[in-house]
């Protein structure tokens, strides 16, 4: 495994472990304590052997370093696991060492040579022999640096004359002495190359490159939100008929293809979304900006100077004293700020806050750029649409917003319109077609009444996203014609919902004559369709050369439908989510022909919920199909044919009436997988054998299966790559099988809610990887525990027993000890001073524990006091009696844990974000 984390000048432990959790499993861990964290990266790292970089290390304090040197270490990683430092201080080298360090040296002439060569003059470009000279003499001033290397070649791979080349090597920049005695020569030649290619920069891309000045180093820039910030700011202007996003868009390939900016990302759908600038490009950018740019971290914002055009404020909790901002006299950029009064700037062309509160926006009257994120503003009062010049406005992650204007139409430079992740979300205004520059309109309400029809969208020559709501509200199939979404060619994400909207009235109008007026552009990227009523498709969702561009589908609660579009000839098609179709009995229906012809050529992940007439795949038999499929959801299907899936790693399972025979096919055909998670399953009450075939199986979690006895010796005889394994809600288990000796890499053992399972099997000792146990709603610990032979981390939840077995005692390589929600128990058992590796004990929400436990002066004190960390919450016990659950209500409680969170109701007139929202922001 192989793990990536840019330090640069913050060492922040906890800001490292949550990239390192998010490079190692491609996902946010949402964890919010440096505890967490560390159990999180314990769990990712142990066993494996891996090479994670630290790169461009600035720390020189030792015990940041020994902080986070002592988490990497507990995390136990195979033989082999090594963590590498990159660093240009010889001080933090000699800090962080455990080995010499290994000094980088210039490139060699020759792999300069190479480098430069394949910028400059590429695969196929003729390399004359007077720029070679030339070249070879430009590439001894870039002193071996790759950066300058490939900055100087990509400046010239589009100069074909001499006297360009000639000017790049005896350019006076070359003989410029820096002002910093800190850098030496070498650092000098490689910023004057970079310098060199910055010079040769129209001034357009110029000033779009150093505004980048206005981020940290390191840090992921958006590109569609760089580009609105340079439009907001007059960097970019329309050039004859071209739009002035595709003038942005040109400029940042332009800046990219000169290495201005790299490590590009790009989405699901293959767009570019995000990129980096390397630090001395960044240098490079602050140097240029000087006082122009000012970011603020954390504190209290002291006096600004006059010159300050652009702020960025990099704490999302810090208040703003207007105060500060006596002597700017005109700030352009103001970037999450949580502030209610702005301070008097006429000049302010871009605005982003996070406050509770909108502040006052009348005296902005150049303001072209409005964001509005993660705030509990519930409303944009009417002042916004005083702002004439506005041309951009989002609103993301605000769950309470529900109202936009009405008059928002006035403001006619308006160019995008972005509503993502709002809980709420609003109607839209009426009469949007009057914004004729509109370019983005990620959510539109159809209605009947005037100013709310589909016409509104003719005109408008719309990109990227769009979302149709309230469908079932269209009058006439001619309005729907009328929105000529045809002819949208730039729009790569289209939805449409035939859910009613606040304007939502009876009519007879054909669904299906709505769909097939709805006929979208072939650039489709993404398309999905919500509660549509027809019983068939139109006539271009059946058409292959219509969708041939979707890597996405989604289609939700079409319940009605009889069919699919032809899915499984979709030659990019990467992902396929339908829920809700009652009448579809297979994925895909259409006829293969072709010896070689493959179904779901591209396909990835496949989600198929509450399809309970679907028995398999395809209708034709005997088709290679999936051959890249790796996830599979199958969640509400009575008799499904698992067909040969040689490519899933990951399957979830839930509600599958034919369970036996599902289970079966599973281990039958999916040789390869790796995580398998199987729910809400009745009338099973042995684990079929065929599950012993998953050699490959690491993760396996099986809950609410109501008639589960137990497991078949021989399953786990097969499991021998297991590492985690989760049992919950299995309310008639009554035994583990010996047979968990074969489970010799298991790591993690979670089980919950079994309450007949009292006692695990004698052989226990033979799990000599089990490092971590989690017991929750248990009302006795079970027996067997103890004989764990290397534990390293016991965490008890929710248990309703009043004590704890004296054989606790026994478990002595435990080195950490959770006990949270156990209201019942009542005290530690003496035996817990024998576990002298137990370097933390954590107590939470146990009342009766808490009180004996207090340091000092509680009865177990003296049983606990040599463990070094110990933790208690600050849950007081009642003066008369303690809280009591009964073993229902804890189940319960154990099944919905968010039932102490009330759900807020949507505002009237409000449509609530569904399922199918939420699948549309992911």
């Amino acid at each position: 495994m192989k793990i990536w984390v840019y330090v640069s000048v913050d060492f922040n432990v906890k800001a490292i472990l949550q990239s390192i959790i998010e490079y190692a499993t491609g996902q946010n861990p949402n964890l919010h304590t440096l505890e967490t964290m560390r159990k999180k990266v314990e769990e990712v790292l142990q066993s494996k052997r891996y090479l994670l970089v630290l790169d461009d290390v600035w720390n020189e304090d030792q015990e940041k370093w020994k902080h986070l040197e002592g988490m990497l270490r507990f995390a136990r990683g195979a033989k082999g696991a090594t963590v590498l430092v990159t660093t240009r201080l010889e001080e933090v080298a000699s800090t962080m060492e455990t080995h010499p360090a290994y000094h980088l040296t210039e490139l060699s002439e020759y792999d300069s040579w190479s480098l430069f060569k394949s910028y400059a003059f590429g695969p196929n470009r003729e390399e004359k022999e007077e720029l070679v000279t030339i070249g070879k003499d430009i590439v001894k001033k870039c002193v071996g640096s790759p950066l300058a290397i490939k900055t100087l070649g990509s400046l010239l791979r589009d100069q074909t004359a001499v006297t360009q080349w000639e000017n790049i090597k005896e350019s006076e920049i070359w003989n410029i002495r820096s002002e910093s005695s800190s850098k030496t020569d070498k650092e000098n030649s490689i910023m004057r190359a970079l310098k060199l290619s910055y010079f040769n920069l129209e001034l357009s891309l110029r000033r779009c490159f150093s505004f980048c000045a206005i981020f940290p180093k390191g840090f992921e820039i958006v590109k569609e939100e760089l580009i609105h910030l340079w439009m907001a700011n007059g960097f970019i202007k329309s050039e004859g008929n071209v739009e002035v996003e595709d003038v942005a868009n040109n400029v940042w390939r332009k800046l990219y293809r000169r290495s201005f900016f790299q490590e590009a990302k790009s989405d699901k759908f293959g767009m570019i979304t995000s990129c980096k600038i390397h630090d001395l490009f960044y240098d490079l950018a602050k140097s240029i900006m000087g006082e122009e740019c000012v970011m603020v971290e954390e504190g209290r914002l002291t006096q600004l100077s006059t010159r300050v055009h652009h702020l960025h404020f990099l704490s999302y909790n810090m208040s703003v004293d207007v105060a500060a901002f006596k002597k700017v006299e005109s700030m352009r950029t103001f970037l999450f700020g949580n502030i209610r009064q702005l301070p008097s700037n006429r000049c302010l062309r871009a605005l982003c806050i996070r406050s509770s509160m909108l502040p006052p926006l009348n005296d902005l009257a150049h303001l072209r750029y409005l964001s509005v994120h993660d705030s509990s503003v519930r409303n944009l009062n009417d002042s916004i649409c005083q702002l004439s010049k506005l041309q951009i406005l989002k609103l993301e992650s605000c769950f309470d917003f529900y109202e936009i204007p009405k008059k928002l139409t006035q403001l006619q430079d308006l160019r995008h319109i972005l509503i993502n992740k709002c809980a709420s979300i609003p109607d839209m205004p009426p009469n949007i077609g009057k914004l004729r520059h509109l370019r983005t309109l990620s959510l539109f309400d159809a209605g009947s009444t005037p100013g709310y029809g589909l016409t509104e969208l003719s005109g408008l020559r719309l990109g990227g996203k769009l979302h149709i709501r309230g469908l079932g509200n269209v009058s006439n199939e001619w309005d729907a014609k009328e929105a000529n979404l045809r002819s949208k060619k730039e729009l790569n994400r289209l939805y449409l919902s035939w859910g009613g909207g606040a304007n939502s009235e009876s009519n007879n109008v054909s669904a299906e004559r709505v769909l097939e007026a709805l006929e979208p552009p072939s650039t489709l990227k993404s398309f999905g369709m919500n509660e549509y009523q027809g019983k068939q498709l139109s006539s271009w969702m059946r058409s292959v050369v219509h969708l041939r561009d979707l890597v996405e589908v989604i289609l939700f609660d079409c319940d009605n439908c009889e069919e699919l579009p032809p899915l499984g000839k979709l030659p990019h098609l990467k992902r396929v989510h339908v829920r809700g179709m009652k009448n579809v009995k297979w994925i895909d229906g259409e006829s293969y022909e072709g010896v070689e012809e493959k179904a779901f050529p591209s396909l990835e992940k496949l989600s198929v919920e509450n399809l309970p007439k679907l028995e398999r795949m395809l209708r034709d038999e005997g088709v290679e199909m999936v051959p890249h499929l790796s996830q599979l959801t199958i969640d509400g299907v009575f008799n499904f044919k698992v067909p040969h899936l040689p490519c899933v790693e990951e399957l979830h399972a839930r509600k599958v009436v034919a369970a036996t025979s599902f289970i079966e096919g599973v281990g039958d055909n999916m040789v390869c997988l790796k995580t398998l998670r199987v729910s809400s399953i009745k009338e099973l009450k042995v684990l079929p054998d065929q599950l012993r075939r998953l050699g490959a199986l690491e993760y396996l979690r099986i809950g609410f299966w109501y008639d589960l006895e137990h497991f078949p010796e021989h399953v786990s005889e097969g499991l021998t790559s297991l590492r985690s394994l989760s049992i919950y809600c299995c309310e008639n288990l009554k035994s583990l099988p010996e047979g968990v000796r074969h489970l010799t890499c298991l790591r993690h053992l979670n089980i919950g809610n079994c309450p007949q399972l009292v006692a695990l099997p004698s052989n226990m000792s033979k799990l000599t990887s089990l490092r971590t146990v989690y017991i929750y709603d248990f009302s006795t610990l079970p027996y067997g525990l103890q004989f764990v032979p290397s534990l390293r981390t016991l965490n008890i939840e929710r248990c309703m027993f009043t004590s704890l077995p004296d054989w606790l005692g026994d478990m002595t390589t435990v080195e950490e000890l959770s006990i949270w929600f156990c209201e019942e128990l009542r005290s530690l058992p003496s035996s817990i001073q024998r576990l002298t590796n137990l370097s933390y004990l954590s107590i939470d929400r146990c009342p009766h524990l808490r009180k004996r436990c207090m340091r000092e002066t509680g009865e177990d004190w003296q049983y606990i006091k040599h463990i070094p960390e110990i933790k208690l919450d600050s849950y007081s016990l009642p003066e008369e009696k303690s809280l009591t659950l009964s073993g229902e209500s804890i189940r319960r409680l154990s099944c919905s844990w968010n039932c102490f969170k009330t759900a807020r109701q949507p505002a009237k007139g409000v449509v609530s974000s569904n399922s199918f929202d939420r699948v549309l922001e992911e």
